[in-house]
């Protein structure tokens, strides 16, 4: 019985040990397909992320070449408006800078468009001041031959301007300086000067 139980034993055993290969044979394959299972989803994993990386690199730097497309653009833009005005600039030197004769028949034709009552006072720069003083006598003589009241005064203190004059009635200032002139032909000039200066 003895013999029977050990051989029973051994029997058991080997039977035991031969589940146990197989199942540890089984358990590596396991293991090896979980590993290799893991290792293409991680590689896949990787790829998904280095595309999402990509993608996200790209778009940035796609958003980078428009916002410094536009920033060249506006900084071109920029310089084009300083470009601009400083040609109005310019012009305004010139007009300050003209022979005095053709200055005083240019305010005289200004100032003669601009007064109503010919009572008015006029109000010009310190620079021009003796200019002026002609001028207004020739403007009140002129409109005196033309029926009107050429009682024009020029005002004591200089108005702050560069050139031209303001015009000073009793409930209205016509405002014909230089500065004035130029913004004035600037704004209303800006895009025909643009189209010279940039076509």
């Amino acid at each position: 019985m003895t013999q029977e139980l050990t051989v029973l034993t051994n029997r058991i055993m080997e039977a035991a040990r031969k589940e146990a290969a197989e199942i540890a044979a089984q358990s590596r394959e396991e293991a090896q397909r979980l590993a290799e299972d893991y290792r293409k989803e991680t590689a896949e994993m990787v790829k998904a992320i280095r595309e999402d990386f990509r993608q996200q690199g790209e778009e940035e730097a796609r958003r980078l070449m428009r916002e410094a497309e536009l920033e060249m653009r506006l900084r071109l833009l920029q310089t084009k408006q300083e470009l601009i005005h400083d040609a109005f600039e310019q012009a305004m030197v010139t007009l300050a800078e003209m022979p005095e004769a053709e200055k005083a028949a240019l305010y005289q034709e200004l100032l003669l468009a601009a007064v109503e009552s010919g009572e008015e006072t006029v109000a010009v720069s310190t620079a021009e001041k003796g200019l002026w003083q002609r001028i207004i006598s020739q403007v009140n003589q002129e409109l005196v031959k033309k029926g009107r009241s050429g009682k024009l005064q020029l005002r004591p203190e200089p108005a702050p301007i560069k050139g031209g004059f303001l015009l000073i009635g009793t409930n209205y200032e016509v405002n014909a300086s230089l500065e004035s002139i130029v913004a004035d032909l600037e704004e209303r000039y800006f895009p025909e000067v643009a189209g010279i200066l940039f076509s």
